[in-house]
């Protein structure tokens, strides 16, 4: 697999920094299964990011295949594999189902598209963090967002027993 990589240094998100490595990693093992170039074999990745006001869009490409047009909205549904999948994989079909409300959790939108020139195209938009504060480490571009949409209220911790 061969990674090229666009991000500006000075780019900050608001994200989970474990929850946003898994999202990567999901989509890179993702594309290193079904991205391979058809004449080399090799899976070659672009990974983009720039800023748009407060959002980051995140960009990871494969030059494989892509996907039957008919298909890409299903691969976001849990247990989904496309027709190249089928024969290949070994995986449950539940990996981008996961990325998707992963990255919903985190207040962003994702979006899987076939590239022109071949290729799937995954797309994720998160909100963008505000410029580091003086003295912080120029290495923590991650920021933890303050609201976690379209999660469910969580249910206060039950009180152990008092002693008597």
């Amino acid at each position: 697999m061969q990674i090229h990589t666009a991000i500006p240094e000075d780019l900050n998100v608001l994200a989970d920094e474990v929850e946003l490595a898994r999202i990567i990693s999901n989509l890179l093992e993702n594309a290193r299964r079904y991205g391979k170039s058809s004449d080399t074999g090799i899976t070659q990745v672009d990974i983009a990011a720039k800023g748009r006001e407060d959002w980051v869009l995140l960009k990871l490409r494969d030059h494989g295949a892509g996907v039957p047009p008919e298909q890409l909205a299903n691969l976001t549904k849990p247990f989904f594999r496309g027709d190249a999948a089928r024969t290949a994989a070994a995986g449950a079909g539940l990996g981008l189902s996961i990325v998707d409300k992963t990255v919903q959790r985190m207040g962003g939108i994702f979006a899987l598209t076939n590239s022109r020139s071949g290729g799937l195209v995954a797309h994720i938009q998160l909100q963008r963090a505000a410029d580091l504060p003086p003295g912080a480490d120029p290495q923590q571009r991650l920021q933890r967002p303050m609201v976690k949409r379209n999660l469910p209220p969580r249910a206060a911790p039950a009180k152990p027993p008092t002693a008597s």
